[in-house]
């Protein structure tokens, strides 16, 4: 069911992203019908196997493992074997504290992926009109601006000279959309993923401002200058030359996520996020859901 999946998947998307990631190493279940967790068990899930199968049918696939929340030694093993990039989020990392690990002077590899925020955060002006003066005032000297309304720009370029493989932020960001464009509310039934965006949002000057920080930081993709034409006199007829792309130093292409560009200098990505199905279990009669 998986291989099926991520084959689909990978026919439609550049990168896949897999949610609640931790949960194929182990997986929290509580008894069906509890009104709470407290009787939970923690079981094992099938690990690195599962994505080595997927590797062997599919051949590698651009994938990025989200790995917020309880991360045990276990969970960083089985990462740091398939090779999969982790998430740093910066809406996570202005609690005061220096070594915060979402902060980007603290990451340690460039093998990461580095958000403004996720589907289940706050826009940035969501999360700034949210936040408290500690929160505030640490984000404007670390990102050294004077003025609140200028923070959600500065995280955005902040993540952009990040030494992060990919840098991604929310259309909703790019457009200063305030709380009303945040996609998903967790544990909220109802009024999630209805953002959308108009055609009217994607404008030449939102293209310029997205060119000039991937050629700024270092993220844009140039095309190859064609060769001068030789003044030589030769008796076959010189072949066309093809242009191509220069490929970066990394695997992967740096762009915006989900925001078409329409200069040729940039290349756009789409990000598929893929939920990882609550597993289900049924011991003694006694039917088990992951929480």
């Amino acid at each position: 069911w998986w291989i099926s999946r991520l084959k689909y998947a990978s026919t439609l998307y550049d990168v896949i992203r897999i949610d609640h990631f931790r949960g194929f190493e182990s997986y929290y279940t509580i008894p069906y019908g509890n009104e709470d967790a407290v009787e939970g068990k923690w079981r094992k899930g099938p690990n690195k196997n599962l994505f080595l199968a997927v590797k062997k049918e599919l051949g590698e696939l651009n994938i990025i493992a989200e790995d917020l929340g309880f991360i045990t030694p276990e969970v960083r093993k089985m990462l740091n074997t398939l090779n999969y990039p982790g998430m740093k989020v910066l809406q996570f990392g202005f609690d005061s504290d220096p070594d915060n690990e979402h902060l980007p002077h603290n990451f340690t590899t460039p093998h990461c992926v580095a958000y403004t925020g996720t589907h289940d955060n706050e826009t940035l002006r969501g999360w700034l009109e949210a936040s408290d003066k500690k929160t505030i005032k640490y984000a404007k000297r670390y990102l050294r601006v004077e003025k609140k309304k200028d923070i959600p720009d500065a995280m955005v370029a902040t993540c952009w000279q990040s030494i992060a493989e990919l840098a991604v932020a929310q259309m909703q960001d790019f457009l200063h959309a305030d709380k009303s464009g945040r996609m998903n509310t967790p544990s909220v039934l109802g009024g999630n993923w209805q953002y959308r965006t108009d055609i009217s949002d994607f404008t030449p000057e939102l293209a310029e401002e997205i060119r000039k920080l991937n050629r700024t930081y270092g993220r844009a993709v140039k095309p190859i200058e064609p060769e001068e034409e030789s003044t030589e006199i030769i008796t076959e007829e010189k072949p066309k030359r093809k242009y191509t792309r220069r490929a970066k130093k990394t695997e992967e292409p740096e762009t915006a996520d989900s925001v078409q560009n329409t200069e040729p200098a940039e290349t756009t990505e789409t990000v598929k996020e893929v939920e990882t199905p609550a597993p289900t279990e049924t011991i003694e009669n006694t039917e088990e859901t992951q929480s």
